[in-house]
């Protein structure tokens, strides 16, 4: 009876698999992502799709061409000539001492991300999450807090910062920024993305080994495809959380490993990765803080060579103790900045619907089940061309290796926990992204390297057959072509696509004044950056109404609005507000349309609309283009942070400026702005510059 129960949960546990690795290769290659609804006025799920649409053709013509310049191949030349290529690389690999290999591969990692963050980013920030993190980060590095709280925060506010009690701060849990306030204290900020990444591929390196104890050269060979994934150097060249938190992770699962065939003292020493992981990425922490500690330790204490119960109590309190200082720390922080211990500062700037969950997302647009899945489509679609650059998905690599394997090996179904969680527990969140996948990136990757291997073997099921032999013949020479195609064309182009282009550059490279004396550098935003800003330093809106104002009311209307919300606040001004739609709710009204002007700006307008004059000098101020503030504000002096730099602020028109001009008089004035449609931008002097943007006067229509 026992052995029969035995047979019959070994057999639905391997249809469960078959299943799952089914599934996966339908998400591979099928446009699920075609049931979201890019009817509503949201165009970041419309790009989702434009670039789901694009990529999955990529990856069915790709993996049609492979496959018959493969079977072209095998039928030429004998995988056997591939095989043994691979068989005597691999032996000089395993030849490595194991912590002689981790560094190594530590290294190399963060010598590609570093070259990746010189050649492909030029030492800039590629993302607002991490300007917004330098900024925040830079007071932490000062010892403070937060920035100074300042009677005119709309000079400063960009995207994911807010002005609390404490002062202006940004979004973000504090692990990330406690590491990169410690690299700017030292002078070197931009190694935190190539240092986190060689600490997580030198981990990784370490870890595999332990965690697949039956296939060392599997492990050897995906520690080093890990270091030198395209996926993983591409992120790891920047600064984003993510990669902190992928290097926690490791840290996690390394620490939890030594804990099962060792010391108890390596349990606390996971639980305080798990804590950096959960105070730097709170979700993806709790995910795979769990499952690379009770993963791992359930198993063992359920296997009866272990001490059972006993065993798995003393590891768990090392968890508890190790992670209890950044509980606290996590804790303190939100109590401290957002008046809560339970509170993030994620839902301290745009409101409830930051939350996980289904419901209207921060944008106004409705985040359900139905989303969940289309999102999930493009996050996994794009991850399996873009992990190694291929023509061909290496996710249905992964699936296929699930459908197909007679057996897994040991550790692989905690490989395959730690690919899918993250992607299960993302489709619970509104935001989706690839970058959302790092910290699952390297179990992909692994899986796709064991999943080679034992495709192109006689592992799998099929036994010996002419017909299954063919087949292993054609995954050999396959995998080659695909690594071939990777090589000359499919990271190039990723590159070249991430690649700066000239007037971008113009744009984030911070102008040097022609002076040596101390500046303040006003640059000119667009209108609806102003706007922005106006109502969440002016107006005390959040983030999220924000959102829904600017999509749902015509740039007049609102500016107007922005203006009267400021005098009530600040002058106690019983002025009339315009009536205006603040309701969060999905979709534009019908009578609003969008206009691009001839500099490039995008207007909401109504058919017939008069501007005021106030509004149309607002649109001739833009005339030429405007300018984003974000990219240029964490590279100058902050309220606070006197260093020498030009301090960079807004643009919001002579009248406010002159405030600002009143608050730095031993500053002088320049103006960061193009004085020309498409030009470059140039530093003019203030008057000069007030006079070319504001001066002009046009007729109402």
């Amino acid at each position: 009876m026992t052995s029969s129960s035995s047979t019959s949960g070994r057999t639905w546990a391997k249809r469960g698999r078959q299943a799952l690795g089914l599934a996966i290769v339908v998400l591979a290659f099928a446009p699920i992502y075609r049931l979201m609804d890019t009817s509503v006025d949201a165009p970041f799920r419309r790009v989702s799709v434009e670039v789901a649409e694009v990529t999955l053709q990529l990856a069915w013509w790709g993996t049609v061409m492979t496959l018959l310049v493969a079977w072209l191949l095998a039928r030429l030349v004998p995988a056997r000539v591939v095989r043994s290529a691979a068989n005597a690389c691999i032996a000089r690999l395993i030849h490595v001492s194991s912590s002689r290999y981790a560094a190594t591969l530590a290294a190399l990692s963060a010598g590609l991300a570093g070259l990746t963050q010189r050649m492909l980013h030029k030492g800039f920030f590629t993302n607002v999450d991490e300007m917004a993190s330098a900024i925040h980060a830079r007071y932490l590095a000062q010892g403070m807090m937060a920035g100074p709280t300042f009677s005119v925060p709309e000079f400063w506010l960009i995207p994911n910062t807010l002005v609390v009690a404490e002062g202006w701060v940004s979004q973000f849990p504090p692990a990330h920024l406690l590491a990169m306030s410690g690299l700017i204290w030292l002078g070197v900020p931009m190694i935190l993305g190539p240092l986190f990444f060689g600490a997580m591929s030198g981990l990784i390196a370490l870890s595999l080994p332990r965690l697949l104890p039956d296939r060392p050269e599997a492990a050897r060979v995906a520690a080093l495809v890990v270091a030198v994934c395209p996926f993983l150097v591409l992120l790891g060249g920047g600064s984003m959380s993510h990669v902190s938190a992928g290097a926690f992770g490791a840290a996690v699962l390394y620490a939890a490993l030594r804990a099962r065939d060792g010391s108890t003292l390596w349990a606390v020493a996971a639980g305080a990765a798990v804590g950096l992981m959960v105070s730097g990425r709170p979700m993806v922490g709790l995910v795979l803080g769990t499952l690379f500690t009770l993963g791992l330790w359930v198993p063992a204490a359920l296997n009866k060579r272990k001490a059972g119960a006993k065993w798995f109590i003393q590891r768990a309190l090392g968890v508890v103790a190790g992670g209890a200082p950044f509980a606290v720390l996590l804790g303190w922080y939100g109590y401290r900045l957002f008046g809560s211990p339970f509170t993030l500062g994620y839902l301290a700037a745009f409101g409830d619907r930051h939350r996980l969950g289904f419901h209207v997302d921060p944008w106004g647009n409705a985040y359900g089940l139905r989303e969940a899945v289309a999102f999930t489509s493009t996050d996994l679609l794009t991850l399996g061309v873009q992990l190694f650059e291929t023509p061909f998905p290496m996710t249905a690599v992964v699936g296929l290796y699930l459908l197909l394997a007679s057996r897994l090996s040991r550790g692989v179904g905690l490989l395959v926990a730690w690919a899918l969680l993250p992607v299960l527990s993302n489709g619970y969140y509104w935001f989706h992204s690839v970058r959302m996948l790092f910290e699952a990136a390297p179990a992909w990757a692994t899986l796709a390297v064991i999943g080679t291997v034992d495709l192109a073997s006689e592992s799998m099921d099929g036994g010996t057959s002419k017909l299954a032999t063919r087949g292993r013949e054609m995954v050999a020479w396959a995998i080659v072509v695909g690594l071939v195609v990777a090589l000359v064309w499919g990271v190039p182009a990723r590159w070249q696509s991430y690649a700066w282009s000239q007037g971008t550059l113009s744009d984030i490279t911070a102008p040097s004044p022609p002076t040596s004396e101390a500046t303040i550098v006003f640059v000119h935003t667009s209108w609806n950056e102003r706007i922005s800003a106006t109502l969440q330093g002016a107006g005390g809106m959040r983030q999220d109404s924000i959102i829904s104002a600017l999509r749902r009311n015509t740039n007049c209307d609102l500016h107007l609005y922005s203006i009267g919300r400021e005098a009530q606040a600040r002058e106690g001004s019983e002025v009339t507000l315009p009536e205006v739609d603040l309701d969060q709710i999905t979709g534009t009204p019908a009578d609003i349309g969008r206009a691009r002007t001839p500099s490039g700006t995008i207007l909401r307008i109504r058919e017939g609309e008069p501007f005021t004059q106030a509004c149309l000098r607002e649109v001739q101020a833009d005339r030429f283009g405007a300018i984003a503030l974000a990219p240029l504000l964490w590279q100058g002096d902050l309220p606070g942070i006197e260093e020498g730099h030009p301090l960079f602020v807004r643009d919001l028109g002579p009248e406010k400026n002159q405030r600002l001009l009143d608050a730095y008089p031993a500053r002088v004035a320049f103006v960061f702005l193009r004085t020309e449609a498409q030009s470059a931008p140039e530093l003019v002097p203030y008057a000069e510059a007030m006079e070319i943007l504001w001066s002009r006067q046009l007729s109402p229509r």
